[in-house]
């Protein structure tokens, strides 16, 4: 297991520092970073609000400790991957015995599409972590304690990530049809209802984390809160793209996809040599992780069924129950008397080669190659962040369109909140503005006013504004006036001082106002240098 667990953390620290910074990444720790030190509530009108609490306050702490460092935050994910490795493998070695453990925790640390998730600065490794001890207390014994402890930390996923929300009533039937009397059946309720329940009884403001959920989102539409699809106007993909995209999603996992189908088939095998030789002895809790697996798989497919491209991103929070699953299988398969020596060689020289190749041969779409690789886009966000933190003053309002990356790496404060996330916050669909600003988008009211009027400088993406206008989501009739506004205010009350093309992905341009001072700011935060108002109440 050392040796599983070394690999595990030489790929973890080799992918935290190779892997391209992604915007959501970036805007993940630009939120946790304002959470974290009180200037702003995760549910607060300007910001989008669609994510569970702990990561960002997690995340958000490596940031008030080390400085808006990208490779602080990746360490603590590495970390949390490295503990869910351990934890994969010591629940496999509950179910199966030592060998099964071991083979369970390879396997995950062999997928390095996986691995690259997790050696990000944000949920990915914490989520599955949380989950993965969760069960190993759950069925670890009967007793109790167990089951109430296991229940409470299954029903902590609450405030992990809402992706992993349909595990709860699942925890919370299971640990009830386990309790042997009303009082344990009472404080397993209780762990898994009353945190939840108290989270949004504590503050009004938390049920707009309920806005993207299918079905439920309705009921909080009347308080103003719109889900991110409606206001971006995403259409839901055709059948020609969400099969080509599973496609994709195959190739990524290649190895992970192989070793599946060659279980599968040997399973199959051995059910059709039943009547000769014992079947693979059965194992209600090995049950119960398979159908845990399947029912959230099943999952990813319905909350992701606009665009199929999230369920690779998504799936790495079910990884480790796939990769108990197949630890089991293979050291059952390993213990079979009745497997041929010839066959069991081979068998183990399969093994070896998918546990070796999915290393090297990594498809994480967020791996670097070619001209971007060597440009280093870890040391060139910080370049470029620094770039324009020479460029533009700290106390300046800023209008920004743009990925976030290189904003929030320059260490300058963000004048108005609802751009720190993306520039797909500008919305497509506005048709109640006062509900889009509550949702944590805006509109172009917005535009005229903060560009038009009250903003000092301007930091924007050509690129940003192109995609915007011509791709995103497929609604260039709508956004191409929007960006020409932009471009026609820049134009007319702007100049451009600089470019930042450090980034290989995006360049900035920084345009200054001429002319007359700006207005007063009426919205975001004090820039920095100002002084802050009293402390306010903020949603947590």
């Amino acid at each position: 297991m050392t040796l599983i667990l070394l690999v595990f953390l030489v790929q973890g620290v080799f992918l935290a520092r190779l892997l391209v910074p992604s915007h959501d990444e970036s805007n993940f720790l630009f939120t946790g970073y304002l959470a974290t030190t009180g200037r702003i509530g995760l549910y607060d009108d300007a910001i989008v609000g669609h994510r569970a609490p702990l990561p960002f306050y997690l995340f958000g702490a490596t940031q008030v400790l080390s400085g808006r460092s990208l490779l602080a935050a990746r360490a603590l994910g590495v970390g949390f991957g490295l503990l869910l490795a351990l934890c994969t493998g010591l629940l496999a070695r509950r179910l199966g015995g030592t060998l099964c453990g071991l083979l369970a925790a390879a396997i995950l640390t062999a997928q390095g599409a996986v691995v690259a998730y997790y050696a990000m600065g944000d949920y990915h490794a914490l989520v599955p972590l949380v989950m993965v001890a969760g069960l190993l207390v759950l069925l670890s014994g009967d007793s109790p304690a167990r089951n109430v402890t296991g229940a409470a930390i299954l029903g902590s996923l609450f405030f992990l990530r809402s992706h992993m929300w349909p595990m709860l009533p699942l925890a919370l039937g299971y640990a009830l049809w386990r309790a042997r009397g009303p009082g344990e059946r009472l404080l397993a309720g209780a762990a898994v209802v009353v945190p939840p329940a108290a989270f949004f009884l504590w503050d009004p403001r938390h049920l707009k984390i309920l806005a993207s959920v299918p079905l439920v989102g309705r009921l909080v539409r009347p308080l103003g809160y719109l889900p991110f699809a409606l206001l971006d106007a995403r259409p839901y993909r055709d059948g020609g793209f969400q099969l080509d995209m599973l496609l994709r999603l195959a190739r990524r996992y290649e190895f992970l996809v192989l070793l599946v189908a060659v279980s599968v088939v040997l399973v199959a095998l051995r059910i059709a040599r039943a009547r000769r030789h014992a079947p693979l002895p059965a194992d209600a809790r090995v049950t119960l992780v398979a159908a845990i697996f399947l029912y959230m798989l099943g999952w990813l497919f319905v909350m992701f069924r606009i665009n199929f491209k999230w369920i690779g991103m998504y799936f790495a929070s079910l990884a480790p129950l796939l990769a108990v699953l197949l630890g089991w299988l293979w050291s059952r398969f390993a213990a079979d008397p009745h497997v041929p020596p010839r066959r069991r060689a081979l068998g183990g020289a399969f093994l070896a080669a998918v546990l070796v190749l999915p290393i090297y041969y990594n498809r994480n779409p967020l791996i670097p190659t070619g001209e971007i690789r060597a440009a280093d886009p870890v040391r060139a966000v910080s370049a470029a962040g620094a770039h324009l933190a020479r460029v533009v003053p700290r106390e300046a309002r800023v209008f920004f369109f743009g990925a976030v990356d290189v904003y929030y790496f320059s260490g300058l404060p963000p004048t108005w909140l609802q751009q720190i996330t993306n520039y797909d916050t500008l919305a497509v669909r506005d048709d109640d503005n006062r509900a889009t600003l509550r949702s944590g988008y805006y509109g172009m009211p917005q535009v005229e006013q903060w560009l038009g009027v009250e903003a000092d400088y301007a930091v924007i993406s050509p690129e940003g504004l192109n995609v915007f206008a011509e791709g995103f989501h497929k609604h260039p009739e709508v956004n191409r006036p929007k960006v020409a506004r932009m471009r026609a205010l820049l134009a007319e009350r702007f100049e451009k001082v600089d470019r930042v093309g450090e980034y290989p992905y995006y360049s900035y341009e920084v345009y200054r106002r001429v002319g007359r001072p700006a207005a007063s700011p009426t919205g975001g935060l004090p820039p920095a240098g100002r002084a802050e108002p009293g402390p306010a109440r903020r949603a947590p």
